[in-house]
């Protein structure tokens, strides 16, 4: 395939799946290591199955319907209603995960020594100019690039970390008790998120018409694509878990000094560093991705997704991510 075309083709599913590895996964996964080790590795795995499968199905939806969200379709084929009762409390919801995001990215840049008062402003004035972007295939560069630099962040954390011999041995666990169900919980709602599909399915979709893509070339692509990025994004939950096995009984993982202590007593001094670069980077993509998907599963819903709309409701979220960057400065 040229490079020109599959530049066309690619960048929707890829930015969703490493989107999924938004702050609180990453929590989960160092809750993972720090509990059960390397014991939960092998579930992490499987839930690749799952979360390819849903996201396969929106990103096949987008292919097929150029022009037409998750939104659009849903009213179409149902209601407005209907449309709107499954993308408004998603819109609400979702301010919630802004402050989880935050609090992820902010816990990032002081684990690189810089303060909040600085990096939480910041990264909302950066999201700002990408928003204010409005064409997907320009918001779209600045994510493809964090993307790629997400595993490598984590990646980094792990080489300085090692892998635990003794751990290899304990592949799989498994317990009948609450606290390994609440684990299970956990790491099966960190994978599919309402956002997700609104934001897969829409973004396929307007980069698919903008690009002149026709079904039958842009559907075999997008699972193509949407595999790789459910594998590689819990295998980037794997190294995660891996690369904070043994950190000890960290009380809060959103506290820079406890996990700074902890990593490097087991990594060595610049493990917080690439570890706080994936928290960031994380939290970055998790914000600009659930912004669009809930901007545009409720524009949709409304039958009035236009540019003035779009830019209404996008300030809208913004007010909601400015009250959420306050709450987690607070």
């Amino acid at each position: 395939m040229r490079l020109r075309r599959l530049l066309a083709l690619f960048g929707p599913a890829w930015i969703i799946m490493m989107a999924d590895v938004d702050a609180s996964s990453v929590i989960t996964a160092v809750s993972n290591g720090e509990i059960y080790g390397y014991g939960l590795i092998y579930l992490l795995l499987i839930l690749s199955i799952p979360l390819f499968i849903i996201q396969d199905a929106m990103g096949r939806v987008g292919a097929a319907l150029p022009g037409y969200g998750f939104g659009d379709i849903i009213r179409m084929k149902f209601s407005r209603k209907i449309a709107l009762s499954a993308s408004i409390p998603m819109f609400i919801t979702d301010i919630f995960t802004y402050v989880v995001e935050y609090a992820g990215i902010g816990t990032g840049f002081l684990l690189v020594g810089i303060p909040l008062y600085i990096s939480l402003p910041s990264i909302f004035l950066v999201h700002l100019s990408i928003l204010l972007l409005k064409e997907y295939r320009r918001i779209e560069k600045p994510l493809i690039l964090l993307s790629f630099l997400l595993p490598l962040a984590f990646l980094s954390e792990l080489i300085l970390r090692g892998t635990d011999h003794l751990e290899l041995s304990s592949l799989f666990y498994f317990s009948a008790s609450h606290s390994y169900a609440f684990f299970i919980a956990a790491n099966v709602g960190a994978v599919i998120m309402p956002f997700m599909l609104f934001y897969q399915s829409s973004a396929t979709s307007y980069k698919y018409k903008m690009e002149n893509i026709r079904p039958e070339h842009g559907i075999p692509w997008v699972r193509k694509e949407t595999l790789a990025g459910a594998v590689i994004s819990e295998l980037i939950m794997v190294v995660i878990e891996m690369g904070t096995t043994g950190i000890g009984n960290v009380k809060n993982v959103l506290n820079a000094q406890d996990i700074s202590q902890s990593l490097t007593a087991i990594a060595g001094s610049l493990s917080p560093l690439f570890f706080g670069a994936g928290l960031i980077i994380s939290g970055f993509i998790a914000l600009v991705t659930i912004s669009l998907g809930s901007s545009w599963g409720t524009l949709e819903s409304l039958g009035k997704y236009s540019d003035r709309n779009e830019v209404i409701l996008y300030w809208v979220t913004l007010f909601l991510l400015i009250s959420s960057g306050i709450i987690s400065l607070i």
